[in-house]
């Protein structure tokens, strides 16, 4: 699909397959994706405020620059697998997320060194310190 620019306000995209597809600056505030397929679209400067994304997938999804604040149901796991940037808003829940911050290293770390359009490879969980015992 090529929808950019697309005013996809609202829209019910539950379970929709959107693999490949181009949505850059589409407005997608307060869409349903509950379990859409996002895998591999580009959804540059996307506006997501608002939107359903429980159970979504974004693997090698390139959301620099997209507005996720206010989302509902995104996850760091989810965006771990996505290309994200200094640019990408993110929702409050997510500003502090360890695994949130370490894919955006990777992701500035991979476009310093690699072409633009790739993505890095997912983002592993950060494991939590582990304390010295006595």
């Amino acid at each position: 699909m090529f929808l950019t620019a697309a005013d996809l306000r609202q829209a019910d995209l539950r379970g929709v397959v959107m693999k490949g597809s181009i949505l850059n600056t589409a407005d997608m505030c307060f869409a349903w994706l509950i379990d859409a397929r996002c895998d591999g679209a580009a959804m540059h400067r996307v506006d997501l405020r608002g939107a359903l994304l429980e159970k979504s997938t974004f693997v090698e999804t390139d959301l620099a620059g997209a507005d996720l604040r206010e989302t509902r149901g995104l996850t760091a796991q989810q965006l771990s697998s996505a290309f994200i940037d200094a640019e990408t808003r993110l929702p409050d829940h997510l500003v502090n997320d360890p695994w949130a911050a370490a894919r955006l290293a990777d992701c500035v770390a991979w476009a310093e060194e690699n072409r633009a359009n790739t993505c890095p490879p997912p983002t592993p969980q950060p494991q939590p310190p582990t304390s010295a015992s006595s």
